[in-house]
């Protein structure tokens, strides 16, 4: 993920780590795996680096796989809640997260997002950043993934939520032009608050918006509104143009659209890059087919 900050002319600002999925009668996974798991290290290690360059590492926790939200687990009664909230909470301080985005895309109810996000803002504070990913037309009135209504969330905790990651693609949104995003804004939401979720390849859902068209949509908000809260993209390791080889492209080409002044500095020493060529080691479990260049970071020390 280095070349993220590495690479020229690229100005991250947040970075999310996806999936977490919390199990009933299991325990919490990061896709597949427990986030301890060996394959990780260098994941972590990683994240350590970009949060010392200026850019914000969260979780996320939900998405498409069902589970994390249900009457069993986050949205069960009070001893279920405590259980699997506390894996989360444990998660997160355990692998220094700056915040989490809730992506509930299964039934949930009112109450029950609400006593999660009081309980992940009690438990770390106001700088915490916490986020919601609706599909984009729940913040219109539209059609909507979470159960819960967003509008009325809004009224009672939108002063704990940072922004919305609005998917605004797969038939809930487009970028193609600025209709959907107005209606949002004309709904009460802060354009500065609703952040554009972008496919980052075709191969990633329907509804890929080419990036000549989503300057265009881009340039025509900023004129309207002045800000918007910038472009999410799902996700990073196929996103066009560069595709799996040079997936940092995509952020390339959304920093000249957004923000192209705004670069943060990557510091690597020789010992972070010791540090890293070991977690990358581990993470491929000792492989001997790989020589300790192959991960690069020796070649990215400049301190």
């Amino acid at each position: 993920m280095l070349p993220l900050v590495n690479q020229k002319d690229i100005a991250l600002t947040h970075l999310i780590v996806c999936s977490l999925h919390v199990n009933e009668g299991g325990e919490i996974h990061l896709n597949d795996y427990p986030p301890s798991a060996a394959r990780f290290y260098t994941l972590w290690n990683e994240t350590q680096v970009m949060k010392n360059a200026g850019v914000k590492v969260m979780g996320m926790v939900g998405g498409a796989a069902p589970g994390s939200f249900s009457s069993g687990t986050l949205d069960g009664n009070q001893t279920a809640f405590d259980k699997y909230y506390g894996q989360l909470r444990d998660v997160i301080r355990r692998f220094k997260l700056e915040g989490l985005d809730l992506d509930v895309e299964q039934s949930m109810s009112q109450d029950g997002i609400e006593r999660l996000i009081d309980a992940l803002r009690t438990d770390f504070g106001p700088d915490f950043i916490l986020t919601l990913a609706p599909v984009a037309s729940a913040l219109r009135g539209g059609g909507n993934l979470s159960g819960f209504n967003y509008d009325d969330l809004e009224n009672s905790k939108g002063n704990d939520i940072d922004f919305y990651n609005a998917q605004f693609y797969s038939g809930f949104g487009s970028m193609a032009k600025t209709q959907d995003f107005d209606r949002i804004v004309s709904n009460d939401y802060d354009s500065t608050r609703v952040v554009a979720g972008q496919l980052t390849s075709p191969r990633n859902g329907n509804g890929y918006i080419p990036y000549s068209q989503l300057n265009a949509t881009v340039i025509s908000l900023r004129k309207k509104y002045g800000q918007i809260g910038g472009v999410m993209g799902w996700e990073y390791f196929n996103s066009q143009p560069g595709g799996t080889a040079e997936p940092w492209k995509w952020a390339q080409v959304m920093t000249q659209i957004l923000r192209p002044n705004e670069v943060p500095k990557l510091t690597i020493t020789r010992a972070t890059a010791e540090k890293l060529t070991t977690a990358f080691r581990q993470s491929l479990g000792g492989a001997e087919a790989f020589s300790v260049s192959d991960a690069g970071y020796y070649a990215m020390v400049n301190a």
